[in-house]
């Protein structure tokens, strides 16, 4: 059976991985604080449509070399295949976005979108290194590389934005825009560095590639909804309510990725290892893994959650008067963190060759979500609007759950909840000793 203390090197890297994000995240206030909501509702869409971009191509394509890289033989067509696929995915999703934008420009009510398409292109081009080279070292679960190359990224763009609040250019969209291009830039490089050694790309293969998007094409489903929700909401604001709203639910939802940030961490630690143990037909290992998971994450985030409410208007004094509006937005969305860490139940789905299932789930969720924002938005009630959020991640978790359960996958109950606590009084107590 898995013990957590048996991993402890590996989960102090994406201890300290997340760590990092959390930093950035105090960063990611000063920018808030420098730039005018409407110029920082720009930024919002920017990297919103460049992170649905990714997790679409991550789901069709991307998400295969952990899937299918077991058999140490078959990786060199495997990731062959793989770099190919996923650069025309990428490149047909972007022009498909630039060939849109005169039509989402008039939609969003936006002059300023069209700046926003063209600099797409070329964050998304200096992307795709880095999150290819991550895929490989998750595949192996190497957390101290992944590391190295976050603290890259994180740093280059903490360095550049206290330079750029001292001397005064920090301003606008387009200064927010570079710090965030040339960051991806260098952690592209310093990932093709790190992983030098393990990029062997054979020829593509046809059969592989119909593998990849055999099972890629229903992952990509459930991603999409997923992505719809957690990134593409800012568009459903800004068609609502305009950029500087858009802008202030942004700055709340930076807050609030600190609850995505835990839990994407478990998710990249959950879903190689519940692979294995599935295929292995380990189902005993298999339920302590994913009621570990979900407990940790549990009794953390209400934790959290009780912290943002308690500690909410000191947030909104950091941002400043600009943005007082969002304090109220992010403890609405606190409370959306509390139903998250169900929606690890979907990681164990989807190792398990049922993402069909968990995009269906994610389907239902998405709908409830959409049918909370438009009625905010109908209302011209953006205080509202982070109800969707709830809702959706109510409706994935308990969903998530439910499947789990039915398909005889693993069969976790309420008290997997707690499991979590006296697993650590447990592990505190053999310390001491």
């Amino acid at each position: 059976m898995p013990r957590i203390q048996d991993h402890l090197p590996k989960l102090s890297w994406i201890a300290a991985d997340r760590l990092l994000l959390i930093g950035y995240g105090l960063v990611a206030l000063l920018q808030i604080r420098a730039l005018p909501p409407a110029e920082y509702g720009l930024y919002a869409l920017l990297v919103s449509i460049q992170t649905w971009v990714f997790v679409l191509a991550d789901g069709l394509v991307l998400q295969g070399i952990v899937q299918f890289g077991a058999d140490r033989n078959e990786r060199p067509v495997l990731d062959g295949t793989v770099a190919v696929l996923y650069v025309v995915a990428i490149a047909v999703v972007v022009g498909g976005v630039v060939f849109a934008e005169p039509w989402l420009t008039a939609l969003l009510g936006e002059p300023r979108f069209a700046g926003v398409v063209a600099l797409e292109a070329v964050f998304c081009a200096v992307t795709v290194p880095r999150t290819f080279c991550l895929r490989l070292l998750q595949r192996d679960v190497q957390t101290r590389q992944m590391f190295w190359i976050d603290a890259v990224w994180i740093g280059s763009m903490s360095i550049a934005t206290v330079h750029g609040i001292a001397t005064g250019w920090l301003r606008h969209f387009a200064s927010l825009a570079a710090i965030a291009i040339g960051g991806i830039a260098l952690s592209s490089v310093a990932a093709l560095w790190v992983c030098r050694g393990m990029i062997r790309l054979a020829i593509p293969s046809v059969p592989m590639a119909r593998r990849l998007l055999g099972f890629g094409m229903q992952q990509m489903s459930a991603s999409a909804i997923h992505t719809s929700v957690r990134q593409l909401d800012v568009v459903l604001a800004q068609a609502f309510f305009g950029t500087a709203v858009v802008g202030t639910y942004q700055a709340a939802k930076t807050i609030f990725r600190l609850f995505e940030v835990g839990a994407d961490a478990a998710s990249s630690v959950l879903y190689p290892a519940a692979v294995a143990y599935y295929h292995k037909g380990d189902r005993t290992s298999l339920h302590a893994l994913a009621s570990k998971a979900i407990s940790v994450l549990s009794v953390a985030y209400v934790a959290a959650a009780v912290l943002v409410w308690l500690g909410g208007d000191l947030v909104g004094a950091v941002l400043g008067h600009r943005y007082a509006a969002a304090v109220g937005m992010l403890r609405v969305l606190a409370l959306a963190g509390i139903a998250m860490p169900l929606a690890q139940a979907g990681i164990v789905l989807i190792a398990s060759g049922r993402s069909g299932v968990h995009a269906a789930v994610a389907l239902v969720a998405a709908t409830a979500a959409t049918v909370c924002f438009v009625v905010s938005g109908s209302f011209g009630a953006p205080s509202f609007f982070p109800f969707g959020v709830i809702a959706y991640y109510a409706i994935l978790g308990t969903g998530d759950w439910w499947a789990l359960r039915r398909f005889g996958i693993v069969r976790l109950g309420v008290r997997d909840f707690f499991r979590s606590i006296p697993d650590a009084l447990s592990f505190v107590r053999g310390r001491s000793k």
